[in-house]
């Protein structure tokens, strides 16, 4: 029989600080300039071995325009020298006409004009600077100390306006630098703020890893690369950034980053020892303190969440995060009313604008209870802070508003509002546009929970030509082709998709749902130990795990390994389901699975698979009413599932009523998929006609 599987669900901008440094002044820097300057005197090494340096003339006084060439080239060596020494002196006007009769000995020199443009940049003389990189680079156009001059001016001035044209100019400077030398730390930090500003999230964050991969340190590189990642959904990497960049400078902001990964991951446990050491070094912390009350929500500890947040509320009333998570931890144990008032009351006199996050958890919690009108109303209220008045979309917003038409169009599934969920995806994409890809995910997901495999495989196909770099729309494919009993063309598919990108673990997660749905358990389990062997804590691989194991005849490995995942996630609602289903089947400790089944449908309380588990217990522990109400709403949340009215069959055939468990188990024949499962179901139709023959 099928259990649950976990839904994969399909932060950010950076403004790093720059100070206006010098690139001077050290001992390295210098000898290197000289060594520079050397070969600009190759030709001439003769001459230099038989001349002594005229004496330098005072700065400001004229030079005379007849010296010979190597005289020339000797005296502007010394003079840059003095030049540079008169830097590391803090006399930077000294240097200035140091430099300037640099530039009269050798016009043909780049260097002395980047030197100049460095301190006129210092010293915020804008115009100056730039006229001393254009001609550097004019003089050399390769001269990196131009181009990055040029790119710092134009960065500057990009960051400070929000000019994403100037920024694309800097972009081309600090890539004239990075071309040069590729270790150029701040043309490399130049390159990810730009790219952060133009939009360009990929060239973001290959800056961000070129940065740090020549300075493993640089803390906001990797809090940068970890948000990036986190508002990806890219957990796992965001969680890999957050760690490190928490090793190298330990900061409230990198580790609330971290625990936010791992409680996406289904870490709860570890997320909590992460703000236990965070609080431990910022114990004043208030943010700390409300997250750490969100992770012990997501640990399953609903009791000491909501003592933790009744302190933050008795010191700060109007803590609308505190409030939230309150409400949240009364859904989580079932007290979705009590949650409700809590809500209503917090709302009361606040306009949307400043309360957005607690007018969407009263539209889920609506939802949650099944009140689609009430929780489609909610979402819109938002929308309408979210919208111009003429209904168009800022794009700051584009995502919470595509979220939320998503919640609408999937409230109306829920409810089998079909035309009211065309309505919704129409809406989404006159709002959002053509490039969105949501509208088409929802109906061809729409098409595969309708068991409509044959439209499903055309709707996706579709879809993948038209959105190449849309991975999900491969995979559905595959789930189609897989429905269809073509599993070596699924295979194929699958195999074609790139298997180098984080998301290599879901194209092999997908890959043994296929195969778990065909029957090739083995194969499916090899599949499964290739993945977690690259994720070992990853909890929908260790789900589809123990569902093959549990096919395999290995119930106490099955057993085993969602206890590993309960470890990690107290509160994993699949692996509570789960669990409690096994030992339901197996007639095992039925108050233990009474207690996993409950909870589970307490956090997922529409979740058709949770409300079958749940009646499937009750209907073992010989509770037939309660068992019949549950397994009502489970077939209302799920019409199309076969197990589903198979058990509903067994409960009329014990409360005998035996004309409706027929028509149940007739209804679960049609539906079944696996071999065992049909024959089953067969023989439970045959024995009921053989029992009604014999009367």
């Amino acid at each position: 029989m099928k259990r649950n599987l976990l839904v994969r669900v399909p932060l950010c901008g950076m403004v790093a600080r720059f100070g206006r440094r010098r690139d001077f002044g050290s001992a390295h820097v210098l000898m290197f300039l000289l060594f520079t300057w050397s070969l600009l005197f190759a030709s001439t090494n003769l001459a230099l071995a038989q001349t002594a340096p005229a004496p330098s003339p005072a700065p400001g006084s004229a030079l005379p325009s007849d010296l010979p060439e190597v005289q020339r080239r000797i005296k502007a060596l010394v003079t840059y020298t003095q030049a540079m020494e008169a830097i590391t002196n803090n006399q930077d006007f000294r240097a200035i006409d140091l430099l300037k009769q640099v530039v009269d000995l050798d016009p043909t020199s780049s260097i002395p004009h980047e030197t100049l443009g460095e301190i006129y940049y210092s010293r915020r003389n804008t115009v100056e600077a730039k006229r001393e990189a254009e001609l550097a680079v004019k003089l050399d156009p390769k001269s990196a100390g131009g181009h990055k001059l040029l790119g710092r001016l134009q960065r500057d001035e990009a960051l400070s306006t929000s000019d994403k044209a100037l920024a694309r100019k800097a972009i081309d400077e600090f890539k004239q630098v990075v071309a040069a030398d590729d270790t150029e730390i701040e043309a490399w930090q130049s390159l990810a703020s730009l790219y952060g500003l133009t939009d360009e999230r990929e060239e973001q964050v290959q800056a961000l890893r070129r940065w740090t991969s020549n300075d493993p340190s640089a803390d906001q590189a990797l809090y940068q690369l970890a948000l990036l990642h986190f508002d990806k959904r890219e957990y796992r990497l965001a969680a890999e950034n957050a760690a490190q960049a928490l090793a190298a400078r330990p900061s409230s902001e990198a580790a609330t980053l971290l625990a936010r990964s791992l409680l996406a991951l289904g870490q709860a446990r570890a997320a909590l020892q992460t703000y236990r050491d965070a609080m431990a070094r910022d114990p004043k912390s208030t943010e700390l303190q409300i997250s750490y009350s969100e992770a012990l929500i997501y640990a399953g500890q609903y009791d000491d969440a909501l003592e933790a947040l009744k302190k933050l509320k008795e010191t700060d009333p109007n803590n609308l995060e505190a409030i939230r998570l309150t409400t949240q931890a009364q859904r989580r144990s079932g007290r979705r009313k009590e949650a409700i008032d809590t809500l209503k009351g917090a709302l009361k006199g606040r306009d949307v604008s400043e309360s957005m996050d607690l007018q969407v958890a009263l539209a889920e919690t609506y939802e949650e209870l099944g009140q689609a009108d009430d929780a489609v109303k909610s979402y819109d209220e938002v929308l309408g802070s979210l919208l111009n008045p003429d209904g168009t979309l800022a794009e700051r917003f584009r995502r919470p508003v595509e979220d939320i038409l998503v919640r609408e169009a999937l409230v109306y599934r829920q409810a089998r509002r079909h035309d009211d969920m065309a309505r919704t995806i129409e809406r989404m994409r006159q709002i959002l546009g053509p490039k969105t890809t949501r509208p088409d995910l929802i109906l061809i997901d729409s098409l595969r929970e309708e068991q409509r495999y044959v439209e499903m495989l055309q709707r996706a196909d579709d879809a993948a030509k038209r959105y190449p770099d849309e991975q999900d729309f491969r995979l559905l494919k595959a789930q189609a082709l897989g429905h269809l009993d073509r599993v070596d063309e699924a295979m194929r598919v699958l195999d074609s998709t790139p298997n180098n990108s984080p998301d290599d673990l879901q194209v092999l997660s997908t890959k043994a749902q296929i195969l778990y749905e065909a029957d090739r358990h083995r194969q499916a389990e090899t599949v499964l130990q290739d993945a977690l062997r690259r994720d070992p804590k990853n909890n929908q691989l260790l789900v589809q795990l123990s569902m093959v194991q549990d096919k395999l005849g290995r119930a106490a490995d099955a057993e085993a390994t969602l206890r590993t995942i309960l470890e990690q996630d107290p509160d994993n609602p699949t692996a509570l389901n789960n669990l409690g289903y096994y030992l339901a089947e197996r007639g095992e400790r039925l108050e233990e699975a009474l207690q996993l089944t409950q909870r589970a449908v307490n956090i997922a309380p529409t979740n058709g698979s949770f409300l079958d588990s749940l009646g499937w217990v009750y209907y073992q522990m010989g509770r037939l009413n309660e068992a019949q109400r549950y397994l009502e709403q489970a077939i209302n949340g799920q019409p199309n599932d076969g197990t589903v009215h198979e058990h509903m069959g067994d409960v009329y055939k014990k409360q005998g009523r035996l004309d409706q468990a027929r028509r149940s188990w007739e209804r679960s024949l049609q539906l079944a998929k696996e071999k065992t499962d049909r024959a089953r179901i067969q023989k439970k139709l045959d024995d009921l006609l053989a029992a009604k023959a014999k009367d």
